[in-house]
């Protein structure tokens, strides 16, 4: 029988005691996830630098894209390695990132429960740069050195049209070193310490501007376009399928606010390059030159829309068949 004092009142058990203690325990845990369930609700983004992608978040941040369209955009985390990039968004650190689609797909695969929400870039942005001395094609990189970002999307993606339309395998005719970021590739060219370099824009024009004679052998997005007459997609958002669970309707109101930011990027695109070049750590004549070379394309498209999806599939079907990827794209990849 339980001790009662004068008072009427009753010890309570070890074991009701510890129960409480379990349950208070377990509400302190969920507390940031209740908090966060409150809106608007802070995203917590991240993309890699040096770069332009991040413009994209400064845009929707400043104009208060975020507000109108009823959530808030927390301040980027800019990361210099692509890989702590993608191991964040992995370990559930970030929310969302722009970063290419195809790392994100296998992620998917490998049971991260990830999505594609939009596409931004179409991969005309990516190829193989070389100096005027060095390699003109894909055959003259037969044991050369070639700087790439190997964790990266970009260098997956390159390889994979390489083997696909030419018929070569640069890891088996060339010597290749890791880059941390495609800038880092780039200066290895330019410095005569790498004979080419796996690289996307605005860093490839920024290369020429410090050193003219360099030019583009090979480009991604002009392979796929000759093979399947589509623009390839390339930079995309991808976000956490759990901020999409705990907040019905987010996906809708992203995609908003990244369809509207790459309107007024595409409309006003030297003045927000002239605004935010510092942002990119890229010159803002670099960024111009950039976009008037052609290589520099937005191309904004859901990932809901069909055909943004059959062009994705068809070219994970590409990279399954390079050994790329595990398997295609399915349908439960693709945001609703």
């Amino acid at each position: 029988m339980k001790p009662t004092r004068a008072d009427g009142y009753v010890r309570p058990s070890r074991r009701v005691v510890l129960s409480g203690i379990a349950a208070g325990a377990g509400l302190l845990a969920a507390a940031p996830t209740l908090l966060r369930a409150r809106g608007p609700m802070e995203i917590r983004c991240g993309t890699a630098t040096p770069g332009f992608t991040t413009v994209f978040y400064d845009v929707i941040r400043e104009r208060k894209l975020d507000e109108k369209h009823g959530f808030r955009l927390g301040e980027p985390v800019l990361n210099a390695s692509i890989g702590t990039l993608f191991n964040d968004f992995v370990a559930n650190s970030s929310d969302l990132i722009i970063a290419s689609w195809d790392p994100i797909l296998t992620r998917y695969h490998g049971g991260v429960p990830c999505r594609l929400l939009c596409t931004l870039m179409t991969a005309d942005m990516i190829g193989i740069v070389a100096a005027k001395g060095g390699p003109k094609s894909i055959a003259e990189l037969k044991g050369k050195t070639i700087a790439a970002p190997q964790q990266s999307g970009v260098y997956r993606m390159t390889r994979a049209m390489i083997k696909e339309t030419a018929g070569a395998d640069i890891e088996e005719i060339a010597q290749v070193q890791n880059a941390d970021n495609p800038a880092q590739g780039v200066t290895l060219v330019i410095a005569e310490r790498a004979d080419a370099a796996v690289a996307w824009e605005p860093m490839i024009s920024n290369g020429m501007q410090k050193r003219p004679d360099l030019g583009v052998i090979f480009s991604a997005g002009k392979a796929f376009h000759d093979k399947t007459g589509s623009d390839l997609p390339y930079f995309c958002v991808n976000v956490r399928q759990e901020i999409l669970d705990t907040n019905p309707g987010l996906g809708v109101k992203l995609n908003a606010a990244f369809g509207e930011c790459a309107g007024l990027i595409e409309s006003e695109f030297d003045a927000i390059a002239a605004k935010y070049a510092p942002r990119t750590k890229i010159d803002v004549e670099t960024l111009k030159i950039a976009r008037a070379s052609g290589r520099f394309k937005l191309a904004y498209g859901a990932a809901s829309d069909p055909k943004v999806q059959a062009t994705i599939i068809t070219a994970s079907e590409i990279l399954t068949r390079q050994s790329v990827l595990s398997r295609k794209a399915e349908p439960g990849f693709f945001a609703a």
